[in-house]
């Protein structure tokens, strides 16, 4: 299965990330990392995720519609 996660690089989207990974399914990856909170800790929660050859991640705010 091909599963959309916004907030990837957050607490929750990136466990979640991680147990659909293991589980065999596509994931991508909407986060677009901003400063809410320190951005090394949720660039270190992506790191898990970015050798997966099911991951795909975007760096955009979903918000933008442009």
């Amino acid at each position: 299965m091909k599963v959309l996660i916004t907030g990837s690089a957050g607490f929750i989207g990136s466990a979640l990330s991680l147990r659909l990974l293991e589980r065999g399914d596509q994931v991508v990856g909407v986060d677009n990392l901003n400063d809410y909170y320190d951005v090394s800790l949720k660039e270190a929660r992506l790191a898990r995720t970015q050798d997966h050859p099911n991951f795909t991640e975007v760096r955009e705010d979903i918000a933008d519609r442009a």
